[in-house]
């Protein structure tokens, strides 16, 4: 049985659709009485750096939360799903919510799933939220 003090990790990626995702967790956090900590991954090949995608990423939880206020909110750059498991294992988190888009067919096909890696590799429970993705042809 969960442990109902564990909080609920979000991941991000901060492109179209994030905010959908993050207003559900924030409710789904909220009516479990959950804290929830949100990560963002920059890969290592961005220019962007961590005090810049953590100063955007915190404007962008207090837009979008839906007045909750995250207990941790991350950046951490390197390998997407090295860094969402890792993260999960250190912080002792008690489930993980991620958004998954629907790609065009060429992109299944050559594109490797983040979210698939992360479910095959995370020692928890791991809520797939698919998102809405526009003009999918």
């Amino acid at each position: 049985m969960p442990d109902e003090k564990r909080p609920i990790l979000l991941c991000l990626d901060l492109e179209a659709g994030s905010e959908e995702l993050a207003r559900l967790a924030a409710v789904y956090a909220k009516s479990m009485n959950r804290p929830m900590h949100v990560l963002y991954v920059l890969p290592d090949r961005s220019p962007e750096t961590e005090p810049v995608a953590r100063a955007r990423l915190k404007r962008f939880t207090d837009a979008t939360m839906e007045g909750l206020e995250p207990e941790s909110v991350v950046v951490r750059r390197g390998c997407v799903e090295e860094e969402i498991v890792g993260y999960i294992r250190e912080k002792g988190m008690d489930m993980v919510i991620l958004g998954h888009r629907q790609k065009a067919r060429r992109e299944r096909i050559y594109v490797g799933s983040s979210v698939r890696t992360v479910i095959s590799l995370a020692p928890v429970p791991v809520l797939v939220v698919p998102i809405d993705k526009k003009d999918m042809h």
